[in-house]
């Protein structure tokens, strides 16, 4: 299969990362659009190209991965040709299928992937909708694909998706607050990285809930539990509230 990518930003080069890297790369057709990314990508891969036009990209290709910022997307999408037998593949969080197929003109399927950056070591789980084989088969090589009901729930996984930065803000806080207290941020940040990273595979155990890690990670009274029920559970709702205000953002 033949990848065009129109849009070459950060999800992009981690999705040409994730597909030339394999022992068998499918040919990629890069867009002019991102053009030093581009010619970084097709310098380090021979399977790698960039296109002349946005055009050259879907003549080429049999999968065209649309991954432009929301507000370049109709201008840079406007009288696109495709092929009935071509299918898009939207990884826009905030451009929904009603609204690219509108930007399009076209009748060909459109499917909407939430691909991360990890696809790029090809480890992480893609959400897509509605599922389409060759779209699932493309997210399967770069960690797997978790196909969902509807456009609703995909956007559900788009908020959580929202989260990620909030996760290293949160480390950087951790340390932040030894350093405070004396030690070096060098040594804070080791430690700190070592420990999350050894919680982070504990999460390859699909036989363990997110609700018995939490528990097996903490005793009655102790450290853990003191710092959850002080801190986090009293925030929560806060969370919900700005999640819900992320989930409504992404649906209008």
């Amino acid at each position: 299969m033949r990848i065009g990518i129109i849009g070459v930003g950060g999800i992009a080069k981690a999705i040409v990362e994730g597909l030339c890297g394999l022992a068998d790369p499918p040919r990629v057709l890069l867009s002019p659009r991102g053009a030093a990314v581009g010619a970084e990508l097709a310098a380090r891969f021979d399977t790698a190209a960039v296109c002349a036009s946005n055009q050259e990209v879907a003549d080429g290709a049999d999968l065209v991965i649309i991954a432009l910022r929301t507000e370049q997307c109709a201008e840079a999408v406007a009288g696109l040709r495709l092929r009935p037998e071509q299918v898009v593949v939207n990884v826009m969080a905030s451009v929904g299928t009603a609204q690219l197929r509108e930007m399009l003109g076209t009748q060909v399927p459109i499917v909407r992937a939430m691909p991360l950056q990890a696809v790029r070591e090809r480890g992480c789980v893609t959400v897509t909708f509605p599922s389409h084989p060759d779209v699932d088969a493309l997210f399967d090589l770069l960690g797997g694909t978790l196909p969902v009901a509807d456009e609703a729930a995909f956007t559900v996984f788009c908020g959580l998706s929202g989260t990620m930065s909030t996760h290293y803000g949160y480390l950087t806080a951790l340390a932040a607050w030894a350093t405070a207290h004396g030690i070096p941020g060098d040594d804070a940040e080791r430690f700190l990285r070592s420990l999350f990273a050894g919680i982070g595979r504990s999460l390859d155990d699909p036989d363990r809930s997110l609700a018995q890690l939490r528990d097996e990670h903490e005793t009655p009274g102790g450290s853990n539990e003191r710092v959850r029920l002080r801190w986090f559970e009293p925030a929560e709702p806060a969370l919900r509230d700005v999640l819900d205000a992320l989930l409504t953002d992404l649906r209008d």
